[in-house]
């Protein structure tokens, strides 16, 4: 009998987890959302029991994605008092961009939190990224299809690439610590950097004004998750 009753009880935290409302906009949104998708009740009731199941496993990744998106755009948002426009979680054709960063003079700014085990460093060797022994190289190239097309978006103006890493410590070509990694235009800061990379990046005027960029990405870049 008291097996039976632990057991529904189980089950019904499960199903009221999994009935919580997931937040709707805003950094990490998406990632949080997969997550729910993915951690149904059951799968909810086999992680209460210590059982792995694929589902939980991609679950937890979404999970470590969104906290760390989260974080990033908390940082990102101290930035709005020294008049930046920070946007975060936004759709573009089917995807969803991290942050997308505009500057008091016109800079743009897309940003892509990355988490990555803190167990292997990351550098840059030949012309390619490795994250331990693992050539990640290709793992950029979302990024880069984003900014093209957040450039293409308003209007054709310039648009920088910043990797915010958050786990994974950055490395030179001699194994000694470094602030910053750079790659095919693609700059790779640690997360806790984020702001200090952007307040320096913003000092260069861009083509257009703050204000026109905003309005411009607020209507061609809308929330991903408020669709």
């Amino acid at each position: 009998m008291l097996t039976t009753v632990i057991a529904l009880a189980a089950l019904g935290w499960a199903v009221w987890e999994w009935r919580r409302r997931a937040p709707t906009t805003g950094a990490g949104a998406s990632a949080e959302r997969h997550a729910r998708a993915l951690r149904t009740p059951l799968v909810r009731l086999a992680d209460l029991l210590g059982i792995r199941t694929k589902a939980g496993t991609r679950a937890g990744n979404f999970e470590a994605a969104a906290i760390s998106e989260s974080r990033i755009g908390a940082l990102l948002d101290t930035l709005t008092a020294e008049g930046f426009s920070v946007l975060h979680d936004r759709w573009l054709r089917g995807k969803n961009v991290d942050h997308i960063v505009i500057g008091p003079f016109g800079d743009v700014t897309v940003g892509d939190t990355k988490w990555w085990s803190a167990h292997y460093p990351l550098t840059v060797r030949g012309g390619r990224l490795f994250h331990g022994r693992r050539d990640v190289t290709d793992w950029l190239d979302g990024l880069s299809w984003e900014a093209r097309e957040v450039s293409r978006l308003l209007g054709g103006v310039r648009v920088r690439k910043v990797v915010f890493m958050c786990g994974a410590p950055l490395l030179g070509s001699d194994g000694t610590p470094v602030g910053e990694l750079r790659l095919d235009g693609i700059r790779i800061v640690p997360a806790d950097q984020a702001p200090a990379v952007l307040r320096r990046t913003a000092r260069i005027p861009g083509q257009r004004t703050r204000a026109e960029l905003t309005a411009l990405a607020e209507h061609a870049l809308p929330p991903h998750t408020g669709r």
